[in-house]
């Protein structure tokens, strides 16, 4: 089964599936309803998006030396969002994306980092009002206190808040491996790898 980077014989389409028996299993075990809608992004998915735009938007050649994992989750990145320009996720980032990324020290990249945010930024409406209220309700209590770090239960409260059904983080040690720790939540916690997981099955609607 090919599931990054193959393509198919004499086209520039992906290689999804070797044969339909993975394609079919893969429906079963990823519906088409539970494919995510509205994605909100940890910073650290941003700054992926950033740093490796062109080979997530242009599909050029990763960077030498990137290390395995990261490189999967810029892989599945370049996929979602090849599909993505025609289905048109629902992207969406919050104020405290924007203090994380002015805390980035290279400037240049900063700024770059920044006029992306901004873009998927909900900031003024009630659902963004909602959402930073939930955020310091929720931060202040102890509803996600098995996260180590707070401006990840911060930024998981806004995407709460935000109505998101998918929270988007490359960070596997202090989000992804808690999460089966959390309480019930009504949004689900993915790595890149695992979003592209949901969408391939049925990529063949967009391609």
């Amino acid at each position: 089964m090919s599931e990054f980077g193959e393509r198919n014989p004499g086209t520039e389409k992906p290689l999804l599936y070797r044969t339909r028996e993975d394609q079919e299993r893969d429906c079963a075990t990823y519906p088409f309803e539970e494919i995510p809608a509205r994605v909100f992004l940890d910073t650290n998915v941003v700054n992926a998006l950033v740093k490796f735009s062109s080979t997530i938007f242009e599909q050029q050649s990763l960077p030498d030396g990137l290390h395995q994992t990261a490189a999967r989750d810029v892989q599945a990145l370049m996929h979602v969002f090849r599909i993505g320009s025609r289905a048109h996720w629902n992207l969406v980032a919050s104020h405290k994306t924007l203090e994380e990324i002015d805390r980035t020290p290279v400037k240049p990249l900063r700024y770059i980092l920044t006029d992306y945010a901004i873009q998927i930024v909900e900031t003024g409406t009630p659902a963004a009002r909602h959402a930073n209220e939930l955020a310091r309700r929720i931060t202040g209590s102890t509803f996600f206190n098995v996260l180590p770090d707070h401006a990840d239960r911060e930024l998981l409260a806004h995407a709460i808040g935000l109505n998101c059904d998918v929270f988007c983080t490359s960070d596997r040690s202090t989000i992804v491996r808690y999460r089966d720790r959390l309480p019930k939540l009504p949004l689900r916690i993915m790595t890149p790898i695992e979003w592209w997981h949901h969408i391939r099955p049925w990529a063949a609607l967009w391609c």
